[in-house]
């Protein structure tokens, strides 16, 4: 996943935008959202501007992995 960062002004309109896409998650009360490469193409077309950024310090990106059994 893709975590990015909008800024205060564009929040509301970003969010908007994006949950009409799919469904973003909120990962940290900077705010960062953890979003699709979708999100990214319509924020772009929508003139809406982002940050990319890494996961907030000690939250990593968490996968699960299939078991051998």
């Amino acid at each position: 996943m893709i975590a990015i960062r909008v800024p205060k002004t564009q929040r509301a309109k970003a969010w908007r935008a994006m949950i009409e896409v799919a469904p973003i998650r909120l990962v940290s009360k900077e705010p960062v959202y953890e979003v699709l490469p979708a999100h990214l193409e319509l924020l772009t077309a929508n003139g809406i501007s982002y940050e990319v950024v890494g996961f907030p310090s000690g939250q990593q990106e968490k996968r699960r992995r299939a078991s051998s059994h």
